[in-house]
């Protein structure tokens, strides 16, 4: 027998009992998934995926044996598939299919195929290469340019067959295995998510009934800021109900791409991750309750740790905190709590610049790719090093090992598999793949191989390939379980009030229930929450036993926490209620000092009241003065909004000969007044004006203009329609300046949105619905 999970086009199908997730599950298999199994020669009564960018085991390692050592591309050899659609990301596989977030190939730089050029999620039959769905959506509201569009690897939950997205433009989506969307989130609109400009984007993890994410955000309330943070998300992975939120770090230090691993430690459960602020955190991975904190770099952490008993191991490649060496390899005692930089710092290797690579840690040993493309071999217990072997010239992609053997990449093409030990390395195969643009140059590899039932997956810039010996009798072998846990106790040590952030619209109600964890982190019970307090922000809201409501008909948006007690515990939870008015509007009288209203995300100390001759505007402080990147989008309303025109009255100062630029965002479409060019446009996705149009329009410093923008969907297309104008002179009948999308989006939240390179202010802001 043989396992995976449903295949929704097979109508029969065998059960049995798996390990899923390092958790033991009984999940349901397709006859598809079993013959493709039996087709590949594979001995072992369990099938195994690779649900997670660095496996079952989220270690980079591999427990199959008896893999694929030689291969070819071309000629081929012991290349059982290949797809002309390749990325950036590792590939995932689960029950029988192989997954991939990445770019669509349209050429971004052609003006006729850039329109068409945005992400996507392709679904393949592992065992055929056949292509069984793909979901295409746009790129929108980001700096993020095309060539690391599908940066983060997706996961998959063993339990439900169910995978999961993190794009590029904050899209949290999980999907079926047949590709139906199942919840979706949009982290910037709803959560306050800071987009990277350099592409970087976390790969999130399956953890029990969790899937977690994280991002640098600064949303509204307690989370508005000043300064950014680098936030943790829970979400329930079957329903997207916000489980938890954590902050364990300082203010971040640089965009970072590190993903959290799970491990139990001490008998405790931890989620562990390298942080934006240059630090490694251990959080409880069922509360995300902070443990203990290593201090390590100057700039954000990008490597993904790596465990060996209660060894934790990091690098980086920027400078180190405490000397001025750049890079170091770093081994950390993980029983510890709190600050253990001085008291739990094992061994180190300084003056190794590994900021990329994931680390292995197998039978004593740790494996290090360095920037320079050098694998290096240390004793993971004194940390001696043994050998440096020669892999190129630039290292990303991360190690994976299996079968006694090494798979690793290359940035240049290069594919290699070595045969390490403790005295040495032997190479055993080495491809170099040449571009698909005939032969043109290498085919870059940003990606990590992934292996899951006798084949290797790798994904290069231009093409996905499936590599296997399918004359080797492939033995699946058995995960290695996480230790033991230390066992619950009644005495309860925390609670959490889940969902802990909704967003409510008219009438609409939310159920919260209390959840109960021992010191350990152990769910001791859970139950609907009773004598639920509204606090400050909240009123007008109503609570009936464990249900809040918003009010029907509301004038006002509400935004606040609210908060339980049980036996001398106290939980909180946040929610925004949006009026269902027609018309929102917002003139700023009575703000003072650097308040904001009180629901727009992403707002705090980038605008601030200032008084301008008696009248209240908002102000976005320019030039050298300004905090953060100039540009910023804020938005005032929720993701899931459309129908609905934006108006707002903004103005421009001019200092050292520059204007900034000021605009209003409507579905994921902005309208922007262009203080130093000279021009209206509308845009969508800033680095390559997929749709974008512009039109000459004089801007003058100190002058206020009034712009409106709305858009139309009809068969998919949008129509965006814009306008702006001298808001002391009449509102022009007709629109201004028009442009179309052949994709539209079809959704999006209302916002405003400035490039501060000198002062600008807003006032006026109306959404009409």
């Amino acid at each position: 027998m043989f396992v995976g999970v449903t295949n929704p086009s097979s109508s029969s199908h065998l059960q049995r009992a798996c390990l899923s997730n390092r958790i033991k599950r009984t999940i349901r298999v397709s006859l598809a998934t079993c013959f493709a199994i039996c087709a590949l020669g594979v001995e072992s009564s369990d099938a195994q995926n690779w649900a997670n960018w660095r496996g079952p085991e989220q270690a980079g390692v591999s427990r199959e044996t008896n893999l694929v050592d030689d291969w070819s591309f071309a000629p081929e050899k012991n290349v059982i598939w290949k797809a002309d659609t390749g990325g950036r990301s590792t590939p995932i596989v689960l029950n029988g299919r192989v997954f991939l977030n990445c770019r669509t190939k349209d050429d971004f730089n052609d003006p006729e195929e850039k329109i068409n050029s945005r992400e996507q999620v392709v679904c393949w039959d592992a065992e055929t290469g056949e292509e069984l769905w793909r979901d295409v959506f746009n790129v929108f509201q980001t700096d993020i340019p095309s060539p690391r569009v599908g940066w983060a690897a997706m996961c998959g939950d063993e339990e439900t067959g169910n995978v999961f997205l993190h794009s590029v433009s904050g899209l949290f989506k999980c999907y079926s295995p047949d590709g139906k969307i199942v919840w979706e989130k949009s982290l910037a609109e709803d959560f306050g998510k800071i987009s990277g400009y350099g592409g970087r984007t976390q790969t999130p993890i399956i953890d029990e009934d969790r899937v977690i994410v994280s991002y640098l955000a600064t949303n509204w309330g307690d989370m508005k800021g000043p300064a950014p943070k680098h936030y943790y998300y829970a979400f329930d992975k079957k329903t997207g109900d916000l489980l938890w939120i954590a902050a364990p770090g300082g203010a971040p230090k640089d965009t970072n791409y590190s993903a959290p691993i799970v491990a139990v430690i001490k008998g405790q459960r931890m989620l562990i991750a390298g942080n934006a602020d240059g630090n490694i955190y251990a959080m409880n991975a069922r509360t995300g309750k902070s443990i203990w904190g290593f201090k390590l770099s100057l700039r954000g952490l990008n490597t993904t740790p790596a465990i060996e008993g209660d060894y934790v191991y990091i690098s980086h490649g920027e400078d180190n905190v405490d000397n001025t060496e750049f890079g170091r390899v770093q081994c950390i005692d993980a029983t510890g709590s709190g600050d253990v930089t001085e008291t739990h710092s094992v061994w180190r290797k300084d003056g190794i610049k590994a900021g990329y690579t994931a680390l292995i840690a197998k039978d004593g040993v740790l494996y290090v790719i360095a920037d320079l493309g050098n694998m290096h071999a240390f004793d993971s217990k004194s940390g001696e090093e043994l050998w440096v072997k020669d892999l190129g010239t630039v290292g990303k992609g991360s190690p994976v090992w299996a079968d006694g053997k090494i798979y690793a990449t290359e940035v240049n093409g290069n594919v290699h598999i070595v045969k390490p030990t403790r005295e040495s390395c032997e190479t055993l195969s080495h491809v170099k793949i040449t571009a698909a643009n005939e032969g043109i140059g290498m085919d870059e590899i940003y990606a990590s191989p992934a292996i899951a039932n006798g084949r290797v997956y790798i994904v290069t810039r231009d093409r996905t390939i499936c590599i296997g010996d399918k004359e080797k009798k492939v033995e699946i072998g058995s995960i290695t379980e996480l230790p033991a846990e230390t066992a619950s106790t009644d005495v309860i040590d925390s609670i959490q009030l889940r969902p802990y952030e909704v967003l409510l619209t008219d009438g609409e109600k939310a159920e919260y229930e209390v959840v109960a964890f021992d010191a350990n982190g152990n769910q001791i019970k859970s139950m609907p929450a009773t004598d639920i307090q509204l606090g400050p922000g909240l009123e007008g809201l109503t609570v009936d036993g464990n249900t809040v409501s918003a009010p029907a008909g509301s004038e006002a948006n509400l935004a606040g926490k609210i908060s339980v007690t049980v036996d001398g515990k106290e939980a909180s939870a946040r929610i925004r209620a949006f009026s269902a008015a027609k018309e929102w509007k917002w003139d700023f009288d009575g703000l003072k000092g650097v308040a904001v209203p009180n629901t727009w995300s992403r707002a705090h100390i980038k605008i601030k009241p200032t008084d301008l001759d008696g009248n209240v505007a908002m102000k976005v402080t320019g030039g050298p003065q300004a905090k953060g990147r100039p540009s910023h989008l804020i938005t005032i309303g929720p993701a899931d909004m459309k129908g609905y025109t934006v108006q707002a009255d903004g103005m421009m100062k001019e200092q050292r000969r520059q204007l900034g630029s000021v605009g209003v965002s409507n579905q994921r479409y902005t309208l922007i007044i262009k203080g130093n060019s000279g021009q209206l446009q509308i845009r969508s996705w800033q680095p390559h004006l997929r749709m974008a149009k512009s039109m000459k329009f004089r801007a003058d410093p100190d002058v206020w203009y009034s712009m409106k923008i709305k858009v139309d969907v009809v068969d998919g297309v949008a129509k965006i329609f814009g306008k702006a104008w001298d808001r002391t002179k009449p509102e022009p009948e007709e629109w201004t300046i028009e442009a179309t999308d052949p994709h539209a989006n079809d959704i999006g939240a209302p916002g405003i949105w400035f490039f501060a390179q000198a002062d600008c202010f807003f006032d006026n802001v109306i959404v009409t619905k």
